[in-house]
């Protein structure tokens, strides 16, 4: 079932987010996957509310020279972060393409 909130935070933020992934801290969720996040703090009255977007990023199975990022999930963090999201290292977008394009793992 679609989830209202989500789906107008969706309309609101992911895109402006995953245009420019280039100047945001971006997360490794999960390296065994590889899966990867970026936050976003939303809130204008002072108050915090994390929305993360998690993403993945492949060599195009189709494409030479072609690498394919989809986004797959995005919400708020009710609780804020887990364990692992707050210990996960930190990677840039350039690397992070990088070495996706050289099959070169991603350590967090």
């Amino acid at each position: 079932m679609l989830d209202p909130q989500r789906y107008e935070l969706s309309r609101r933020f992911l895109r402006e987010i995953v245009v420019n992934l280039s100047g945001r801290h971006i997360t490794v969720a999960d390296e065994k996957q590889p899966n990867f996040v970026t936050l976003e703090h939303l809130n204008a009255d002072g108050t915090s509310s994390l929305y993360a977007v998690f993403f993945e990023v492949k060599k195009d199975s189709s494409r030479r020279r072609r690498l394919v990022l989809r986004v797959q999930s995005a919400y708020l963090l009710d609780k804020g972060l887990t364990r692992r999201q707050a210990k996960g290292g930190k990677v840039a977008f350039e690397t992070l393409l990088r070495a996706t394009y050289l099959g070169k793992p991603i350590r967090g």
